[in-house]
């Protein structure tokens, strides 16, 4: 008399196995001849960003780092997630608008904190 039984140990299945596979990709055909490509927007018809005082972060020169503080504490700072995703974003803009990457959350966070104690006098 023998039973039937699974290997007590067995080799799991890779996580994606079961993932249904992609889609095919089709390329739309181009347009006919007689209609207008999409116009990309001009320079006149761009929105203006508003003229917000904006405070540049910049990154220490290599000589003059020993001079300068890093940011070396960590707080625990309760932030509502509507307000970080909004620093988030910000921040990605600057790095994106200056091209400068060593623009952080941190970076722009201790320049607010420093712009806002220095306004109240503290």
């Amino acid at each position: 008399m023998s039973v039937q039984r699974e290997p007590a140990i067995r080799r799991p299945a890779h996580p994606a196995a079961d993932l249904p596979e992609r889609p095919r990709v089709v390329k739309t055909p181009a347009p006919a001849a007689d209609e207008q490509p999409t116009q990309l927007p001009t320079e006149a018809t761009i929105r203006p960003v508003a003229d917000a005082p904006v405070t540049p972060v910049m990154s220490p020169a290599p000589e003059a780092a020993s001079t300068v503080e890093k940011l070396s504490e960590q707080h625990n700072v309760r932030l509502r997630p509507s307000t970080k995703a909004r620093l988030t974003r910000g921040v990605d803009k600057l790095r994106y608008e200056t091209g400068d990457r060593s623009i952080t959350i941190s970076s722009v966070t201790d320049a607010a904190l420093i712009e806002y104690l220095a306004k109240n006098g503290c």
